[in-house]
């Protein structure tokens, strides 16, 4: 692994696990608060952020890939959208379950578009990851279908969606640019939906101090800063790799709820945790057993070269 490659996935962890503990803290905000005018308020403050920093390198982007990148963002939006209305009536760690399920439809969604192939360290580290979300969130499976649970499905797909097309931006554009478009685009889409659902956006006076404190914090670190290593990160690891990392978002949420809330882990629930992860670097450890195995071969295919040399002067 380049040294790059290793900076991207730390990074990438390190949102997930901004994500993960986000959870509380939102789930907190949106307590007697409409859910769409958060997001709305979320995606706004994150959206002047990234625009601060990135407002005169818009211009530089093609319009192809302008167009390109606000279709990434209508994605993600509408997996925000999805999980809202399937939370509506799935229980949450069920909700969960479902939502990190994109990590394995990422790379099925490569061959369709004929972006990769499924190889066999993929496909070990898939059902690793979805033995451990089953793990964690067992107490609330059940083997009925709802209607929620059919939008959460189209939930995952939107993310897995989202991830697909981040990894194919061409690596000689700018990241920044482009992770401002993808939030301008859930921005409309939140607000859109906002003043359809909860009548007038609330204006700021009226917004809770804890519900503007979380949405200042999700926004500038769990969207604005999100959006950026996501962008930047996805040129130098595979996308079923980045997916991978970001689906490990469950595990830290529920470490979350142990750490912040005293919240009981049971073992089945541990098990999870560590399925996911070792998911997460079932790649990685491949790739390193292969490097081994082709050093060894080749030393092996020396050393009677080697000896044979020598021989002679012996």
């Amino acid at each position: 692994m380049s040294r790059k490659s290793f900076v991207a996935d730390l990074s990438m962890l390190g949102i997930a696990i901004i994500w993960g503990f986000t959870f509380p803290m939102v789930k907190d905000a949106v307590t007697g608060f409409p859910v769409y005018s958060f997001l709305a308020l979320r995606f706004a403050i994150a959206s002047v952020a990234l625009l601060l920093i990135t407002w005169r390198l818009l211009p530089a982007i093609p319009p192809k890939w302008v167009a390109f990148a606000l279709g990434a963002g209508l994605v993600n939006f509408a997996g925000f959208a999805l999980q809202t209305f399937g939370l509506q009536t799935v229980p949450p760690g069920r909700a969960a379950f479902i939502t990190g399920l994109y990590g394995a439809i990422v790379p099925f969604m490569l061959v369709f578009v004929g972006r990769g192939r499924v190889t066999r360290p993929i496909w070990a580290a898939m059902l690793l990851s979805v033995l451990g979300l089953t793990c964690l969130f067992w107490q609330d499976l059940t083997f009925s279908v709802s209607a929620g649970d059919i939008l959460l499905v189209l939930c995952a797909v939107a993310f897995a969606a989202q991830i697909v097309m981040v990894g194919m931006f061409p690596k000689h554009l700018d990241a920044r640019p482009l992770a401002t478009l993808q939030a301008l685009v859930c921005f409309g889409g939140a607000a859109v939906f906002a003043i359809a659902n909860d009548g007038l956006l609330i204006t700021l006076l009226g917004v809770p101090l804890n519900t503007l404190g979380a949405a200042a914090f999700t926004a500038i670190f769990a969207t604005a800063l999100a959006l950026l290593v996501q962008t930047w990160a996805q040129r130098h690891t595979p996308t079923t790799h980045a997916a991978l990392i970001f689906c490990t978002e469950p595990v830290w949420g529920a470490l979350a709820g142990l750490v912040l809330f005293g919240e009981v882990f049971t073992p089945i629930a541990v098990l999870g945790c560590a399925l996911m992860l070792l998911g997460m670097m079932a790649p990685n450890l491949s790739g390193v057993a292969l490097n081994l195995a082709r050093r060894r071969a080749l030393r092996s295919q020396s050393e009677p070269a080697t000896s044979s040399l020598r021989a002679p002067a012996r």
